[in-house]
């Protein structure tokens, strides 16, 4: 498993990264192969606009980055959460988990609305 601050900006000019290599995150909810499509569908609709290449690339960015940024960190928290509840008992966890994913969805689920 691996996880990447968000960052700054991806890309410069006309080369920009897109799926793991723009950001990396831990493998929850398949959010990282997810990401990667929509990604690609992003990037793909900013190009077939016929207009400079560096300028639909921003574009892209724009998009994207800050989707994908808070889903990188609802991720690495949900990860998190869930190795610090790991050693309580069954009726415990069931309590907090509910709350930590209750959390998770209404992020996730804002993100793929901006998407």
């Amino acid at each position: 498993m691996a996880d990447r601050d968000p960052l700054p900006h991806w890309g410069e000019g006309r080369v920009t990264p897109l799926g793991d290599a723009a950001h990396l995150m831990y493998p929850i909810g398949a959010n990282g192969a997810s990401r990667a499509a929509i990604d690609g569908v992003t990037l793909a609709a900013e190009l077939t606009r016929g207009e400079d290449v560096a300028a639909a690339l921003e574009r892209y960015e724009a998009a994207r980055r800050p989707a994908t940024t808070a889903i990188i960190l609802a991720n690495r928290n949900m990860g998190g959460a869930e190795r610090a509840i790991a050693g309580r008992a069954e009726n415990d966890k069931a309590t907090e988990l509910a709350t930590i994913t209750h959390g998770y969805r209404i992020t996730v689920e804002q993100r793929q609305s901006l998407a």
